[in-house]
Parts: structure tokens; C-alpha cells; sequence
């Protein structure tokens, strides 16, 4: 069974052409598959920019967008 990162990372490499490789926070809630809710997403998008997998912008208030870095197979768990 997938990891919530793993499947993170698959979604947004899947999706990336189609969104301009940013996503807000609560899109991720809709669209993978095991997620309790919005803040448990957060927080694993904001593991993942402390280990340099994802940026964000917080430009908007209340919409931090996420963009993946990269996702090797030696940065994921």
C-alpha cells in the first residue's frame, strides 16, 4: 500500500501538463484516494518541502499552491 507522500507524488507527476505543475492544498482531498482531510495533507506537503520535494506559494491567502521538485526513488520513504 501506498504512502500519503507516494501517492502525492504520483498525482502531481501524473497531473502536472494539465495544472502547470501547481496545486492548491485541498485539491489533493478530492483527487487521492486515502486522505482523512485537508490538514493532514498539509501536513505531509509541508514534510515534503522541508525534505526538498515541493515548493509552495502562499502568495493568495487561505491557497498555499504546491509544485513538485523532484521525486527520486532515494528521496521518497
Amino acid at each position: 500500500m501506498k504512502t500519503l507522500r507516494e501517492k502525492i507524488i504520483d498525482y502531481m507527476q501524473r497531473s502536472e501538463q494539465s495544472t502547470r505543475g501547481w496545486f492548491c492544498t485541498w485539491w489533493f482531498k478530492f483527487h487521492v484516494v486515502g486522505v482523512s482531510g485537508t490538514p493532514e495533507i498539509r501536513r505531509e506537503l509541508e514534510r515534503m518541502q522541508r525534505d526538498g520535494l515541493v515548493e509552495s506559494d502562499r502568495e493568495q491567502t487561505n491557497n498555499t499552491k504546491w509544485r513538485l521538485i523532484k521525486a527520486t526513488q532515494e528521496a521518497q520513504p
